[in-house]
């Protein structure tokens, strides 16, 4: 697969400081002028619903996009869940003089209705799934209960715009940032490393935290856990709600820019929030001091992949797998890093890998809201055809994609670190 097909864009159109950014004519316009564009081309027919929507009112009217009323407009950007897997096929991003950015268009869209509107209490609450948890962190065990009681979650669906079929992450009663302290540090301090663990890892998933700092130990790199982090901001970017993701993206760049001077690399472990770092903060804080962070970040895998290279690594011979079911996330692929977590499996004896293509449909909030469930599930149906075929452990660098094929298919979909760390033996 090419630099393309596997992300690789660099430049993009979004800027909110623009004084246009909120002309809703303006806007308009350039929704226009890009809808033309996919028109006459379509090689993005089929990645995702704003493009059959898109399609179908030209085709069904038999009409340019000049002719597309307001409202339509609203009916074509309203499905993009912001996977990116359009800059795989699109042959018209930046530089190219067309300048199509679809995404953020689309983001655009969404920022100029919550300028309009604001949020809806659902809206807000999705926005910030660290508060969510941290409220109900205290009655941990209820929650989890709650959530996976289905009459309990049709009668809360009203309110929380939640699909009672949803699956959501656990909630953890200890975050990983309280069991950090008690877990291993190298025997022999080759390098350090900095973790942005976000609220996933720390507030739903602390054990995959803790997998990653005992095998990172193994390969002699001591984790450094940094204070002040917050959120990465992606969810209320996917709400449109610019300011929130900025003020967001700015206290993180601070309290990560000291290791960022100092060259140490900042290891994401889901794939959207190393995403946010590497490409979403330099256009939401601008300066230098944004790019400096994003240039440090790594995508965890990435950075296990160049480890090895180095010769750090775990030192006991690894057992066989079997075959492992592999499935790139539509984020990290934008990142253009490659298939560094299928290569370090396939590396390991008696193991093969089989690439499972195509997007689970998930996107954080698109796969779990009442309106939208049933799309993200469609969304998902091929891939998760390809799980169910495939034998032996389901494996993916997004844990919120995990949940999703987990939730469709009944196989567990684990992180590649939590694979690595078996066959090495690493508890």
């Amino acid at each position: 697969m090419s630099e393309k097909g596997l992300g690789g864009i660099k430049e993009f159109v979004f800027d909110p400081r623009d004084p246009k950014f909120y002309d809703a004519r303006d806007l308009h316009a350039e929704e226009r002028r890009i809808f033309e564009i996919c028109h006459g081309c379509r090689l993005c027919a089929g990645l995702c619903p704003s493009f059959d929507v898109l399609f179908d009112l030209l085709d069904s009217r038999d009409i340019l996009a000049e002719a597309l009323e307001d409202k339509d407009l609203d009916a074509v950007m309203e499905p993009c869940f912001y996977c990116k897997l359009c800059y795989t096929k699109c042959p018209y991003t930046p530089p190219h003089e067309f300048r199509l950015d679809f995404p953020h268009l689309a983001l655009r869209h969404k920022a100029q209705r919550f300028k309009e509107k604001g949020a809806t209490f659902a809206g807000r609450m999705l926005a910030d799934p660290a508060g969510m948890a941290r409220k109900a962190r205290p009655v941990a065990a209820l929650a989890n209960t709650v959530n996976r009681n289905r009459l309990a979650r049709k009668a809360m669906a009203p309110l929380l715009k939640i699909h009672p079929e949803a699956p959501l992450p656990p909630v953890a009663a200890k975050t990983f940032a309280s069991r950090f302290g008690s877990l291993p540090k190298p025997a022999q301090t080759r390098e350090k490393a900095v973790l942005f663990t976000t609220c996933l890892v720390d507030e739903n998933y602390p054990e995959l935290g803790e997998v990653l700092v005992r095998f990172l130990a193994s390969c002699g790199v001591e984790v450094i856990l940094p204070d002040g982090v917050d959120c990465c901001g992606i969810p209320a970017f996917d709400l449109g709600d610019i300011e929130t993701a900025a003020a967001k993206a700015r206290k993180n760049v601070a309290a990560l820019l000291p290791f960022a001077r100092a060259g140490m690399p900042i290891l994401a472990p889901v794939s959207s929030c190393a995403m946010a770092l590497a490409m979403e903060y330099p256009l939401l804080v601008p300066g230098e001091e944004a790019k400096c962070v994003a240039g440090a970040s790594r995508d965890l895998l990435d950075y296990l992949a160049d480890l090895k290279k180095r010769g750090l690594w775990p030192s006991a011979e690894p057992r066989p797998l079997g075959e492992v079911a592999y499935h790139l996330p539509c984020h990290l692929k934008q990142m253009g890093v490659g298939f560094k977590g299928r290569d370090l499996l396939r590396d390991l004896p008696g193991t093969t890998v089989k690439v499972l293509d195509g997007c689970s449909g998930h996107d954080g909030t698109y796969g779990i809201r009442l309106e939208t469930f049933d799309a993200s599930m469609r969304v998902g149906r091929k891939l998760f055809q390809k799980v169910r075929d495939a034998s032996g452990p389901v494996t993916t660098e997004c844990p919120l994609s995990g949940l999703q094929i987990s939730h469709a298919t009944g196989k567990e979909a684990v992180h590649p670190i939590v694979l690595l760390a078996r066959a090495y033996g690493i508890g």
